[in-house]
């Protein structure tokens, strides 16, 4: 690699204003001066780290080359080992979190576009090493580019960077803690990579390459994990998504993990297990009926007066609910709507003479008529899917697939419809179809994006496009259609980008929906089955 090729990853900083992180260590002293010569407008950044009695003279050797090179200069002293013990972390990982957090804030100060530093194909080379050596699942090594983070050298050698600086007469610091083997990567360097180059002289290219596919790899796998929404069924899926869902959930709530945890969560999600952890930081997990919980789903108090006869307690054994289905049990309501087991007594309940009449979840649960006992409107969702399974029960007498829908609009019930297929000798006659027609009639628009579609079968692949044709804001369904649903039943049609995504909502009084189509299949099967 000659000087020139050594500058052009630089050449789209030219003319802007660029943070710079400068040790005094080959690299990004190299950086620093190669930033100069394309062009760009370098702010250089220097941390004393407080490691060293002499860290303080490579501050001032820093400050004293970018006197030379005409270019602003920040520097700061941190004590890194007391933050590493303060916050718990180990040396190496409190120096790194120390360093971007003073290079971010450099950023900003300046209004700089971008934070470059001087990592190499060696840096890349002993990550990649680190990461195998600690199981990561994925050795994508030192990623090129990270918010305004850019690392322009990730393919260049370590001794293509001293060519150039000896042609400039230029001088570096050496840290002599990148000698000391009791840090991993000052090992892996003296070490560990000389004997294997000495094998395979192209270790470190080899290496890179590795972290590259790893990066490509990971990429695709992301999209997939993170296309996995709330409503789609999680037992089955390949582990490499569930662990991207997992780590992805973990991170988004500020967790801290290791990566066996993630593994164990992943493998409970996949085989519809329950597993309880408790992350560091004594934050408890829990995975229970394909879903990953990371709060309790409920504890909090009604905020509504009740009838005088109802007591607020915890759950009780024996205690029952009355639902629209029928009596039940609480314990086996609160196992269907994925409580997890040890929260299960830790919410509030309003118990009357009759039962259970209201659960503390989010949303709260009610008994059949709770709602009006305690003077509070009726759940027009609840009311909706009682008009659908109504219009299935309906379906089932005529001879038909058992499946009702209504399109819910802001002021109530916009548009009905069952299942006419046989009738009409038209197998496009779904009760969703005939829903959204008479709802756009209704309305005077094709275009219900304040309406929701409930209905008592998860739609298959033409009614959920109508669907997203019509702009329905909100698809809400009962029973899983395992034979042709377009919402994680069989495949998840919303994994993709059709231009519109409805909020989903799935399960609504399943039960009974599923209940009803048993009970109306196994009919069929008995009058197929009587002779003549």
């Amino acid at each position: 690699m000659t000087s020139s090729d050594l500058l052009f990853p630089l050449h789209p900083w030219a003319g802007q204003l660029v943070v710079v992180g400068v040790s005094g260590g080959a690299d990004s002293v190299a950086l620093l001066r190669a930033l100069v010569q394309v062009g760009a407008r370098p702010v250089a950044v220097h941390l004393d780290h407080a490691l060293r009695p002499e860290s303080g003279q490579d501050a001032h050797w820093v400050v004293e080359l970018a006197g030379e090179l005409k270019v602003p200069c920040v520097t700061q002293r941190v004590n890194v080992a007391a933050v590493a013990a303060r916050r718990g972390w180990n040396l190496e990982d409190a120096a790194r979190r120390v360093r971007y957090d003073f290079l971010g804030r450099a950023a900003r100060d300046h209004g700089a576009h971008a934070i470059l530093t001087a990592h190499t194909r060696r840096d890349q080379a002993e990550t990649v090493l680190m990461q195998l050596l600690r199981g990561e699942s994925v050795l994508r090594g030192i990623a090129p580019e990270r918010g305004r983070v850019r690392r322009p050298w990730l393919g260049v050698s370590r001794e293509e960077v001293e060519v150039f600086l000896r042609s400039q007469g230029q001088e570096w610091r050496e840290d002599p803690t990148n000698a000391d083997p009791a840090l991993t990567r000052a090992w892996l360097r003296a070490e560990v990579l000389p004997a294997l180059r000495a094998r395979y002289p192209a270790v470190e290219e080899a290496l890179a390459r590795v972290a590259g596919y790893a990066r490509q790899d990971e990429e695709v796998l992301d999209t997939l994990a993170r296309a996995l929404r709330s409503h789609t069924p999680l037992e089955g899926q390949p582990l490499a998504l569930l662990r991207r869902h997992v780590a992805g959930a973990l991170e988004a709530a500020g967790l801290t993990f290791h990566a066996s945890q993630v593994e164990a969560l992943a493998g409970a999600l996949q085989t519809g297990q329950t597993t309880h952890l408790t992350l560091p930081g004594a934050r408890d997990v829990t995975v229970t009926g394909g879903q990953l919980h990371l709060t309790v789903p409920g504890g909090a108090a009604p905020d509504f007066a009740w009838p005088a006869d109802w007591t607020l307690r915890t759950r009780r054994s024996g205690d029952r609910i009355v639902r629209p289905g029928g009596t039940r049990k609480l314990s086996d309501v609160l196992g269907e709507l994925k409580v997890p087991r040890a929260a299960r007594d830790e919410v509030p309940l309003l118990v009357s003479p009759r039962g259970v009449e209201w659960v503390g979840l989010t949303p709260p649960l009610w008994a059949a008529g709770a709602r009006e006992a305690a003077g509070q409107a009726p759940d027009p969702l609840d009311g909706a899917m009682e008009e659908a399974l109504a219009l299935a029960r309906e379906a089932a007498l005529y001879g038909e697939v058992p499946v009702g829908a209504v399109v819910l609009g802001p002021d109530g019930v916009v548009g009905r419809g069952r299942n006419t297929s046989r009738a009409d000798g038209d197998m496009t006659r779904h009760a969703e179809l005939t829903a959204l027609r008479e709802a756009a009639r209704t309305l005077g628009t094709a275009y219900l994006g304040r309406c929701t579609l409930v209905v008592t079968l998860e739609p298959c692949p033409m009614c959920l496009g109508a669907a997203l044709e019509a702009r329905v804001g909100r698809v809400v369904y009962g029973a899983r259609n395992p034979k042709a649903g377009a919402l994680g039943g069989v495949s998840d049609l919303l994994a993709h980008h059709w231009g519109h995504t409805p909020a989903v909502i799935g399960g609504v009084r399943a039960r009974e929906a599923s209940r009803l189509l048993r009970e109306t299949f196994g009919q069929w099967r008995r009058e197929k089955a009587e002779p003549g």
